[in-house]
């Protein structure tokens, strides 16, 4: 059955961070699927090509405005990233979003609902403020999916506020609002577990997943970064930050240097996105004679075409962050080629697991350090094409199709 779907979402293009790829992927496949789709997104990263996108005003493109220029950047637009969190983070709760786009949103989404007909409303975060406008459209009768990308005060992305009057309204929130939606989706097991253990909802698990479909195809032709000479280890994206720090990774190539000079001679490592300061500094460890490459932020489709060119792939996500299972994973799944997961015990960890790459600790530079030596003498096996299959769309969509259905079936049209 057709049906028109309202997804709300802050993270979409014109927007090239990697937030905005699931909405995207969603939005795509709900339509191939015969649904239609309305997308209310933010105007602050420019004008959007598609006629089913609208887009809402936001206080960060008056700013960005205000010092000449017509849009706010996207993070892999520079090479350098601060890492900090914004001043307004720390005083507004859930989060500085609340302020600076979701009232605008949530207008614009009530004058949508008035003029259309919509069957379900689908909200997803972060930011967490988004859900308030699937609350406020459920009240007045639509059947509404809260997807939770990143969980909200389970290991969160967020710094912690400085009181616990923020801590607890933080809290209520997230129980008043996830507890309100007709179904939840979370995108890994923990985050998941985390609600259903809580008794905030019962979540519907909807994995993240590698679009065929992207907007730009991969680079065919060689970057130039890799030495050939080399057993290639490529990151794409940001280096650290939101549970994941390289430290133990530099320090394990520098024991490989100095235990095993033979096998560090064979290793190169290439960076290729923003670095913080302190991250930058960390990758001009001198770890001769490996060798470690700043390649700086590049374009999405050269980013995929370095995925496709290297020997191995290397995942980072440290034991704290046992929910994260992002976009990242599902490219590298894509690119076909092998797997390094410094990510046992996270649900990225399982997944690598699962189709057969190899998984470390994060935190433990002797455990790295091995499976560098291991790399550099004989290399991994890529993953299965079979194993690859569950984690590519269409089936993502799907499952959220069914989530559609779930949320109409428990809530009639016109119920409040």
């Amino acid at each position: 059955m057709s049906r028109s779907i309202l997804l709300i979402a802050y993270f979409y293009p014109p927007c090239r961070d990697t937030g905005a790829l699931r909405p995207a992927s969603m939005a795509r496949w709900l339509r191939r699927f015969g649904h239609e789709v309305t997308v209310l997104t933010t105007s602050a990263y420019g004008p959007s090509p598609e006629a089913e996108v609208v887009q809402s005003a936001d206080a960060q493109l008056w700013r960005a405005r205000m010092r000449g220029e017509e849009r706010i950047d996207a993070l892999f637009d520079a090479d350098t990233y601060a890492g900090r969190a914004h001043p307004l983070s720390r005083l507004v709760v859930p989060e500085a979003l609340a302020l600076a786009w979701a009232p605008f949103a949530r207008r614009r989404a009530l004058g949508l609902v008035r003029r259309g007909s919509f069957d379900c409303v689908i909200t997803t975060s972060p930011p967490e403020s988004a859900h308030a406008i699937g609350l406020a459209l459920q009240r007045r009768g639509l059947p509404w999916v809260a997807d939770v990308r990143d969980a909200w005060t389970f290991e969160p992305l967020r710094p912690e506020f400085p009181t616990a009057a923020q801590r607890r309204l933080d809290e209520r929130l997230e129980r008043r609002w996830l507890g309100r939606a007709d179904v939840v989706v979370c995108v890994s097991k923990p985050a998941a577990e985390d609600l259903r253990r809580r008794r905030i909802a019962a979540p519907l698990l909807v994995p993240n997943g590698w679009d065929p479909e992207p907007a730009s195809a991969p680079v065919a032709d060689p970057t130039g970064l890799l030495d050939p000479e080399r057993v290639s280890l490529v990151y794409t994206g940001r280096f650290g930050s939101y549970g994941r720090d390289p430290r133990p990774l530099i320090e394990a190539l520098g024991r490989l240097a100095r235990e095993q000079p033979e096998a560090a001679a064979r290793l190169e490592l290439v960076v290729a996105g923003p670095l913080t300061d302190t991250e930058a500094a960390l990758v001009s460890t001198d770890v001769a004679p490996a060798r470690i490459v700043a390649a700086g932020s590049l374009e999405r489709d050269r980013a995929l075409g370095l995925q496709r060119e290297a020997d191995t792939l290397l995942l980072l996500a440290q034991p704290a962050r046992s929910q994260l299972l992002n976009i990242k994973l599902f490219e590298y799944l894509a690119a076909g080629r092998p797997v390094l997961a410094l990510a046992a015990g996270t649900e990225a960890g399982r997944v690598v697991e699962e189709i057969g790459g190899e998984t470390v600790r994060a935190d433990d530079p002797g455990a790295i350090a091995a499976a560098l030596a291991r790399l550099a003498r004989g290399g991994l096996p890529a993953p299965a094409p079979e194993a690859v299959a569950r984690y590519t769309y269409p089936a993502p969509a799907e499952r959220m199709a069914e989530a559609v259905e779930a949320a109409i079936a428990r809530r009639p049209r016109g119920a409040t």
